[in-house]
């Protein structure tokens, strides 16, 4: 019964993913800790006393678990690491080394495009882009498709 009850109280820890699940979790852990004390003191003894002993550990073992399990240091490296690769893609995208080779409006799909026109811009470039640890393929050419403006 104890350990069905702190497998919970870990279950619904799993689910706290910033600071305020993690007390909720921990809260949790305390609730399950107090019903198994309660639930488990010998008859010549206080329930209380058992409660608060066993909702303090299973609490403490909760909140520790927690913790360990949701890094947020490292999740926001990689949120941060992902941040900073997106940037320079699109620095490069908007500053990079691009040569217009064809402007025009041409027919484009209707579900993106209301009147079924829009202008379309065609660009050189030359880019080597990484695909993996062992493969890279290079982008030649870069086609922009924009929306007509009203006097167009």
């Amino acid at each position: 019964m104890k350990f069905i009850l702190l497998a919970l109280s870990l279950l619904l820890a799993s689910c706290s993913t910033h600071q305020k699940s993690r007390l909720a979790a921990t809260g949790v852990g305390i609730a399950v800790g107090a019903a198994v004390g309660a639930a488990t003191a010998p008859k010549d003894e206080r329930p209380e006393l058992h409660a608060m002993y066993w909702g303090g550990i299973i609490g403490a073992v909760t909140a520790i678990a927690a913790n360990y399990y949701f890094q947020e240091e490292r999740d926001l490296e990689l949120l941060r690491l992902e941040n900073e690769k997106m940037k320079a893609q699109l620095d490069f995208f908007q500053n990079g080394p691009a040569t217009l080779l064809k402007d025009t409006t041409g027919t484009a799909d209707k579900k993106y495009f209301q009147n079924g026109k829009a202008r379309i811009k065609l660009y050189k470039i030359d880019q080597w882009v990484d695909d993996g640890p062992n493969k890279k393929y290079h982008r030649d050419q870069m086609i922009e498709i924009l929306p007509l403006e009203k006097n167009q």
